[in-house]
């Protein structure tokens, strides 16, 4: 990642001792399989957001439970279904699935009521209720900012492969 994301070293320690309890998981692995934004999966977008928010968090030292907002992070979009197909019976993902996110969570790992509330507002303004936290807003800001940066990965690779094709003709 670019340097202004180097975290010092007892900070990456902190991260990666946090998300190994839930990135080796069998239903966490499951998310490999669902494409989230172009090809990026749901597995790699919320190591990303977690891994942004926690790095903002630190650099600029704000007053927050660490744990918590690794935790919401990694599991604010842990939903089992591809949003993309229409055939699937989701609709209005973009509203709904921060709560069925939360529901799944509850179900499958132990999350306190602040990360539940960390990850329930992760989709404003498309949802209309803001985030109530400081680590859920983090989570709000940086799930926008991967978004931003898994779709502008797609096209710099969309424009790679037309350069190649074009330059092969």
């Amino acid at each position: 990642m670019k340097q202004k994301y180097n975290l010092p070293k007892k900070d990456q320690d902190f991260f990666f001792q946090t998300i190994q309890k839930i990135i080796y998981t069998e239903p966490f692995l499951r998310l490999k399989q669902y494409h989230h934004h172009g090809n990026i999966s749901i597995y790699t977008h919320v190591i990303k957001v977690a891994y942004l928010s926690f790095s903002y968090a630190v650099k600029h030292h704000l007053r927050i439970q660490k744990k918590e907002l690794i935790t919401a992070a990694l599991l604010h979009d842990l939903y089992f279904y591809d949003w993309h197909d229409k055939h699937n019976g989701v609709h209005l993902h973009g509203l709904f699935h921060p709560a069925k996110a939360v529901k799944n969570a509850t179900t499958l790992y132990h999350i306190t009521k602040r990360e539940k509330r960390h990850m329930a507002h992760h989709m404003f303004p498309l949802t209309l209720i803001p985030p109530t936290t400081k680590e859920g807003w983090l989570i709000c800001i940086f799930d926008k900012v991967a978004a931003k940066s898994d779709y502008k990965a797609l096209k710099l690779k969309k424009k790679a492969l037309k350069k190649i094709t074009s330059s092969k003709k």
